[in-house]
């Protein structure tokens, strides 16, 4: 009897040995180096790629604005269609004698003269006496 179980106690120690040393394949701490290593490249590799997008995205912002001041100043320096009208100022002062007549056939220096597209030639104020008015 003694022998028995001696012989069972035996088997369970040999039972435990394999049970602790699948317990200890599955829980091992061993040399954690290379998983470190493995860690702190991907990190590296991360911080590279978050740094290349953000150059990027502060690139293209400023292209978009560079853009759009583009446009803006295109737009600004094409002349907008004023409906043919062009307005000619006539500065020098000529003959004091025709400042008289109300219908005047020459513009005189201070007259507003409008000229059309078909070529007309009209004055922007007609003159009226102020006893008239």
């Amino acid at each position: 009897m003694a022998d028995a179980s001696h012989q069972a106690t035996a088997e369970m120690m040999e039972e435990q040995r394999k049970k602790m040393e699948k317990a200890l394949y599955f829980y091992r701490t061993g040399d954690m180096t290379v998983w470190n290593y493995v860690i702190l490249s991907l990190a590296f590799v991360g911080l590279l790629l978050g740094l290349f997008f953000l150059t990027k995205n502060i690139l293209n912002n400023k292209k978009r604005k560079m853009i759009a001041l583009y446009q803006m100043r295109m737009a600004a320096q094409q002349p907008e269609e004023s409906d043919g009208k062009q307005a000619v100022v006539t500065l020098e002062k000529e003959d004091a004698s025709q400042e008289a007549s109300p219908v005047q056939k020459q513009p005189q220096p201070g007259d507003i003269t409008v000229q059309w597209r078909d070529g007309q030639i009209s004055a922007l104020y007609t003159e009226v006496p102020e006893a008239d008015v």
